[in-house]
This record gives structure tokens, sequence and C-alpha cells, in this order.
């Protein structure tokens, strides 16, 4: 039999259910015996099942007791809208506390004009919901707040993550290690030998991410397992 040393192999890659296998064949010179290396990539579409959402909104005036009165309105205003208008429940808000800024205090130029208003006040309330589907709709009628006098400040995207991966992981470990095995067959294959027993296997990160900037409630999940058996 032909030594399999200095002699490597890349197996062209596969797409099976979410998941595709690469391989590489390699030799172990010291030991004496022949093996090889394959990976095994599995892939799951998944959705989210966690979004987290701050909604910020700010006021300006000269009466800070007043301001912070403004702020409390608005802060009722937007956990209406949240509760009664989109069906989030009070318990997944959290009211943040406000901040105020005395723009007397701030430095200027001398010939600078203070600012029409001494105070600007800030504050936002905290969404963390397991309602991913009911978020986008959500954004969709923002405007509705203005209309209110609800003053948004800069606009805040929610985050969405999978907590999930628990209950998936198995699976997903199992996939790859088949797909893994697959390779091994096929280089096995391709260079005339027999495969033998596992020697050894290890699996790699488990990775999430946004399935595109469109659509960051889909997520792709994946993982590589790195297995290497003995040829004959």
């Amino acid at each position: 039999m032909k030594s399999f040393f200095g002699l490597g192999f890349l197996l062209a890659v596969g797409l099976s259910l979410g998941g595709y296998f690469i391989g590489k064949g390699i030799a172990d010179r010291n030991s004496g015996s022949r093996i090889i290396s394959v990976k095994g990539l599995a892939e799951r579409q998944v959705p989210a099942t966690l979004a987290i959402w701050s909604i910020g909104y700010q006021s300006s005036g000269d009466d800070l007791v007043g301001l912070n009165e403004k702020l409390k309105t608005d802060t009722q205003t937007v956990i209406d809208f949240l509760t009664k208008k989109h069906g989030f429940a009070e318990s997944d808000i959290a009211v943040q506390p406000p901040s105020f800024t005395d723009t007397s205090l701030q430095m200027r130029d001398k010939d600078t004009p203070a600012p029409p208003l001494r105070y600007n006040g800030y504050q936002s309330v905290l969404l963390r919901t397991s309602k991913v589907d009911a978020i986008k709709g959500t954004m969709a009628d923002m405007s509705e707040l203005i209309q209110k006098q609800v003053m948004l400040s800069s606009r805040s995207s929610p985050n969405f993550s999978f907590n999930e991966l628990n209950e998936i992981k198995p699976g997903m470990i199992q996939e790859a290690t088949k797909n893994a095995r697959i390779a091994a067959e096929q280089f096995s294959k391709d260079s005339q030998t027999e495969l033998g027993k596992l020697r050894n296997a290890s699996q790699g990160w488990f990775q999430i991410d946004d399935r595109d900037e469109a659509t960051p409630e889909q997520k792709v999940v994946r993982v590589i397992v790195e297995v290497q058996y003995e040829v004959e």
C-alpha cells in the first residue's frame, strides 16, 4: 500500500439538510498508523426566542419639576402603547430612571447664545419579551407615539437572541458527526483504503448569527465537529 505521508486531500463541500462536510487526509508518521481527520458541519435556521428593546424619549423646558412631570406622562404613554395596543405584559417592561442636563452649565463660546430652554430630560423603558413576532408590528406603529407628543430619541433597534440552544444541541452534534463520517467514507473510497476505528473526536463552538440584516429575528446556528479515523 502506498504511503500517505505528505499526502493531503480536501473533499468537496456537499450540502445535506442544512449541513455540509469537509475532510482532509493526514498520516501519523511516528505511530506508523494512517489517520484521516474529517470535519462535519451542521446548520439550522431557528427563530429568535427573546427580544430586548430600549425605547428612549426626551423633552426640554425651563421648569425642572414640570419637565419631570412631562417625562412621567410620556412614560405612561409608552407603557400604554406597548401593553394596551400591542399586548405586551407589564411585567416585561422596566422603566429606567430619568436623566437631566442643565444647559446653562455647559461651556460655549462667548458669542454663542444660551439654548432657549434650560433643561433637557431623557428617559427610556426597556422591553424584554418572548413575543418576538409582535416586535416588528410594534415598530411600524411608532409614529403613533409621536402623534401623542412623545419625542422619541435616537432610533434604537431591538436585540434578538436565541436561548434554547440546549434543546437542539444533541441533534445538531449527531448530524455533524454523521456528515463527518460520510466525509471519511468518501475519502477512504477515493484513496482505495478501508475505514478503521475511531481514534478521536472533538466538538467545536456553536455559533449563532443573524440570518441577514433584514431579518435579525431569524438566527442561523452552526457547529463543527472534528473526527479522526484510522485507515487500512
